[in-house]
This record gives C-alpha cells, structure tokens and sequence, in this order.
C-alpha cells in the first residue's frame, strides 16, 4: 500500500477516484537500468504503471530484438495480457533508472471484476493502444505496398536504363572511331596537324573541364570568340560555347594556331568541333541513364525492399535516397544545405520506417516555405545516439498550435492539403518502434527546426 503523502503529479492524467485507488492498491517498485519486469512468454504477469522514466517492451525476431514500444510516465505495462489471459508477447525492461507502480496479478483481476476506476481507466488505455496498432498497420500496409511498387517499377526500369547505358557508351566510342576515320581522309590537314588534333582531344577527354562561375566563364568565352574571330572562323560564338564547355582554353587555340592556319585550321577547328559536339550528346545520354539508375537505386534505398526486420541503416543513405525522391521540388527556388557528420556509424533500425519519417519532416518544410528558400539537413552524434536535425525558413507554427501538432488529425495547412497523421505517424516509428525522441527545437518566422534523437542500437536482453 503507498503511503497517504504519494506525489500525485506523478499521475498527471489520472482523475482522483482512480488516484485513490492507486494509493490503496499498489506497490512502488524502483529498477535500475537494465532490470526487467516481466519476459516474453512469461505467465502469471503483474501490471505496472510507469511512474518514472521509461520502459522499453522488446520482440525477438530470429536472433534480433526488435522495439515495439516505449512505454513513460502514467502509461501502463503488461495488463494486455493480464486480461486476455496469454503469456506476455514481448519483454519489458527500465530504460535508464526509473520507478513503477506494481499491482498484483490477483489485485488487478479483482478490480477488473469488479469495475473498479482503476480498471475502467486501464480499459480506457488498452481502447487507445488498440488504436495505435491500427494506425501503426495501416502505416505499414501503405509502406508495403509502396515497397511493391518500387520493386516492380525498379524491375521494369533498370532493364532498359542499363541497356541504353550500354548503348550510349558505344555510341561514343562509335562517333569517335567515325571521326577520326574522317580526319584521315582529309586532305586540308597533314599528318602532324592530324597528330595535334588527335593529341588535344585526347587530352579534353582526360582532363575535366576547370569548374568556373558564371562571370569567370563569361570572360573566357570572349577570349576565346575574340581569337576565333580574328582567325577567321565562322559562327564563333556558338563554337566559343562548345569549346568552353569542353574545356578548351587559349592556350590550346594558340598551339593549334601555330601548327596549322588558312584551310587547315578551318578545317581542323570544325573537326574538333564536330566531335566534341557528338561526344556531349553521347554523354548526356549516358548522364540521363546514370540518373535513372540513380532514381531506381534510391526506390530501393527509399522502401527498404524486402527489409522490415532491424539492420544496420547509414542515416545519410536515407535521408539522400528522401532527398531524391523530392527532386521535381527542390529544384529551382529551394535551397538544400547539409551538414552530416560523416563520421556516424550505422544504427540499427527499421529503414524503410525511417524514410517515412524523413519524408514527412521534409515535405512539411516544403509545404511551409511553398517551394520556396532554404531546407537544412544535418547529422551528429551525441553519446550512444544518432541526431538529425531538418530545419527551414518558413513562417513558422504559429506558437498557440505548436503543443498540438502531434496530435493525429491536427493540421495547419488548408483544408484538403493535409491529414495531420504526419507527425503523429513520425512520433510513433521514432519513439515506439525505435526508443528514440522526436522534437520541436523552435518554431518562429524564418526558422522551424525539428530533430530526430535515435539510439544507435536497441536494448538487448543481459
């Protein structure tokens, strides 16, 4: 029995009949970290309820743990099976230091016979739980079935994405052997200035084009149609384009100048032009398959096809196979920052569950700037946790609703936008299925800030 003087804030949302009871019927119980209540399989099970810190109820699945739940202060713990009369399904366990409330299996039996508050109360909290495994369900079946897709989308795709790949190299190659049989054939140009030509390009084939910004490239376009034009060529411009973009510069004009002028050079300029006009468009046609590719491998990493059970997840292949996935979005007004840590190890988790996770704080971010400024993403590691943060500069939540947002069914944006299951779907994956946290750092004009706190591995039994 608790003594008279028990702390009642304890018991934030129980009315004062059932605290009574409470008072009069159970026993507190502290547990160290670790310590366990009750084991899968178990029979005969006491119910607790939290009183404080946090208890995590852990499945084995083959030879690894999987979270179903964490259970904090006010919640109960075991009193499903207590009635439905079964073995417990699942483990619990204290978290970190923590206390609870016992009530004996006979006591809690009593007071469920005879519709006692506290057991209404509990009948109350098993009617709420059975809600979230029906969400928790369908928010699988939804991610089953996008995994489904992706996997006969991948299959259909990548077939013909890896053979138009395959063509596009040998069509390169192909426009390469054509035009250097042309060259050979070209009586306006002897065979050292051949030589020049055939070293040059090869050269621009081997040698990445420098990276410059927009005035730096601007300037070097005009030296180089300067130089054109004083040589005679015609269509400068456009060429002085092309060059550029391959990476010819001054300095391999003026080589070829010297070895070659008149015909030769008209001729030796519109060859190299020619061929490296056909070498872009054979690449961008591999790039293009390189991009689908890329598309059919972040589905993958996105749905974690065929994964459900806990693995080893790199957070970053996550969130960028997100990322991707909003790529029509980002494009244009949105400005993507990250900032990851790239010295993070991997965490186990449920990675397909982890994407909706990422999916749902960026596309509200995206839905809050309307398309419009910047999205912030970074990673770091605090301890034995994984932290990811996902802000924008958008207007904000206003800060009377910002208590409400994980309410399912609560939403901000206009009717028809938005179901307001995002974040109450979020906080369930992160906090019920991984034992982490999910918050609310900040909300205001110009900056939203929400982060994502994972452990790096679940508790595993001693």
């Amino acid at each position: 029995m608790l003594h008279d003087s028990i702390d009642t804030t304890q018991f934030p949302s129980f009315p004062p009949d059932v605290l009574e009871e409470v008072k009069r019927e159970g026993r507190i119980r502290p547990l160290s970290p670790g310590d366990t209540l009750f084991a899968e399989a178990q029979h005969a099970l006491d119910v607790f309820i939290v009183l404080a810190g946090e208890i995590r109820l852990t499945h084995r699945s083959g030879d690894e743990e999987e979270t179903l739940a964490v259970h904090r202060r006010g919640e109960f713990v075991g009193e499903l099976s207590q009635l439905a009369g079964e073995p417990a399904g699942a483990t619990a366990r204290a978290v970190g230091p923590a206390r609870v409330l016992q009530l004996r299996t006979d006591t809690f039996r009593r007071m469920v016979a005879e519709n006692t508050p506290l057991a209404r109360f509990a009948l109350q909290a098993m009617a709420k739980r059975r809600q979230d495994l029906e969400a928790r369900i369908r928010q699988q079946e939804k991610l089953a079935a996008l995994g489904r897709m992706a996997a006969s989308l991948a299959h259909e795709l990548n077939n013909p994405a890896a053979a138009a790949r395959r063509a596009a190299e040998q069509l390169r190659e192909e426009c390469l052997a054509a035009q250097h049989r042309a060259l050979a054939q070209d009586r306006r140009v002897t065979d050292a200035q051949r030589q020049a030509l055939q070293e040059l390009l090869q050269s621009l084939r081997t040698t990445p084009p420098q990276a410059m910004d927009a005035l730096a490239r601007s300037y070097h376009e005009d030296a180089l149609v300067e130089w054109l034009a004083d040589h005679g060529m015609r269509k400068a411009f456009s060429r002085a384009s092309l060059f550029a973009s391959a990476g010819v510069d001054l300095p391999h004009l003026e080589e070829l100048g010297a070895t070659m002028e008149g015909p030769a050079l008209q001729a030796g300029l519109g060859w190299l032009e020619s061929t490296l006009s056909l070498t872009q468009l054979a690449e961008v046609v591999e790039a293009s398959t390189d991009r689908i590719s890329s598309l059919i491998s972040s589905v993958r990493q996105y749905t974690y096809m065929d994964q459900d059970a806990l693995q080893e997840v790199d957070v970053h292949t996550g969130l960028e196979a997100t990322l991707a996935m909003f790529a029509h979005r980002l494009r244009g007004a949105i400005t993507v920052t990250r900032d990851y840590d790239t010295s993070l190890p991997k965490l186990w988790a449920h990675g397909g569950e982890l994407t909706q996770v990422w999916t749902n704080l960026i596309e509200n971010a995206l839905d809050s700037m309307k398309d419009r400024g910047t999205l912030h993403v970074s990673t770091c590691r605090r301890g034995d946790e994984v932290h990811v943060e996902i802000a924008d500069d958008g207007p904000g939540i206003p800060e009377e609703v910002q208590a409400r947002i994980w309410e399912p069914f609560f939403t901000t944006k206009a009717q028809g936008e938005g179901t307001g299951l995002g974040l109450d779907i979020a906080q369930r994956i992160i906090e019920r299925r991984h034992g982490g946290r999910i918050r609310l750092l900040q909300s205001r004009p110009g900056e939203t800030r929400f982060r994502v706190e994972l452990p790096l591995k679940p508790e595993l039994p001693h």
